[in-house]
């Protein structure tokens, strides 16, 4: 198992999400802070932090 650096998650940055790689916006994290309301063009999705991950600018441009 293989740690990351704790991502700096807050309100517009984009994220990668999904297993198929979809990049969406943070809305909002949830009361207990494990989860993220991440927005995409299919919709709002809860998402758990552990499966997010940061989208560099070239991605997220697309």
């Amino acid at each position: 198992m293989t740690l990351r650096p704790p991502l700096d998650l807050r309100r517009g940055v984009k994220v990668r999400f999904g297993h198929d790689g979809r990049i969406g916006e943070l809305v909002r994290p949830s009361p207990n802070g494990e989860e993220w309301l991440v927005k995409d063009r299919f919709g709002r999705f809860w998402v758990s932090t552990n499966r997010l991950e940061l989208a560099d600018e070239e991605t997220a441009a697309h």
